[in-house]
């Protein structure tokens, strides 16, 4: 029994004494190193270093390396072999029960495929209690990607008494879009208009132009604005009111190249310029109970793509 003990206990004064153990290497160079084919020498090549590991004293690990970067806890060096992680059948964007209460962030393959879930790498972006496994896209620099969808419609119809001879430029409509563009993106964005307008009274002698003016943070983008001319009508035609629709799909490119996102925000701004009589004009709907047959609602819609700048 004292002879079985005796190694055991010199490798215990070894280890006290030099607070490293190392495998198949006499020099070794972490606080626990495995020297894989016995190859190194007193400063291994990365080679040589190919088949080692080693556990540094703060508890970092090297895989393929001797030295692990400070950044690193884990780090693995190779040209020719990868991480091989562990395969699930998850059976939903859901499961809590294949793995039992997955930690946020956990990274598993998913081999099993279902009608809403393919085959792939998975990640956690719920909860332990609530997962929710979500998949990775495909990376591509040079693909725009569908970022996001929003809409604006009018909720009570814009009156607003014009003369001739006095512009009005920007009459609010409450018709407004605020989008954030990502840090380090390009960003496409697509919006789409419609507005009706138009008289309020059978006034025949009203004549102009009146329109839409589309904003970019309170300046005019003058490729989504619109204008028509109003004329005044035959003395023997006595319409009620005259209205049309203003619409329009303008693009806009906009580039943050800097690491905090930026917001956006476009306007829809009513412009009046009569030449000839007085009235009321009408914007976004003729009454706030629906239906709106003849007139319709102002509404306005975006379409966000992005790609990186990086």
């Amino acid at each position: 029994m004292k002879i079985k003990l005796l190694p055991v206990l010199l490798l215990g004064i070894f280890c006290s004494a030099n607070a490293q153990v190392g495998i198949n290497t006499n020099n070794p160079l972490g606080s626990f190193h495995i020297d894989g084919a016995k190859d190194n020498s007193a400063s291994p090549t990365p080679a040589q270093q190919a088949n080692d590991m080693v556990v540094t004293t703060a508890g970092d690990v090297g895989i393929g390396t001797t030295t692990v970067d400070a950044s690193a806890k884990l780090q693995i060096n190779t040209t020719n072999k990868g991480l091989l992680i562990p395969r699930v059948n998850l059976t939903s964007p859901n499961d809590g029960t294949t793995i039992a209460t997955p930690a946020k962030g956990l990274i598993v393959y998913n081999t099993n495929i279902t009608p809403n879930m393919g085959e792939g790498f998975y990640t956690n972006l719920g909860t332990a209690a609530a997962p929710l496994w979500v998949t990775y896209q495909q990376y591509d620099k040079t693909a725009w990607k569908f970022e996001n969808f929003y809409d604006s419609v009018a909720s009570a119809p814009v009156d607003q008494a014009v003369t001739a001879g006095t512009t009005i430029n920007n009459l609010g409509l409450g018709l407004s879009i605020t989008v954030t563009i990502p840090a380090f993106s390009e960003a496409k964005l697509v919006t789409t208009y419609s507005v009706p307008l138009g008289t309020t009274s059978s006034n025949n002698n009203l004549s102009g132009y009146y329109g839409i003016r589309f904003l970019k943070n309170g300046t005019e983008l003058p490729t989504g604005s619109r204008k028509s001319t109003l004329f005044s009508s035959p003395s023997n035609a006595s319409p009620s009111s005259r209205m049309i629709s203003i619409s329009a799909t303008v693009g806009d490119t906009v580039i943050n190249n800097t690491a905090t996102p930026v917001s956006v925000t476009y306007t829809l701004n009513g412009y009046l310029e009569p030449t000839v009589g007085t009235d009321t004009i009408r914007f976004n709907m003729w009454s706030t109970t629906d239906p709106n047959y003849n007139w319709g609602r102002g509404y306005m819609s975006l379409q966000m793509y992005t790609k990186t700048t990086l």
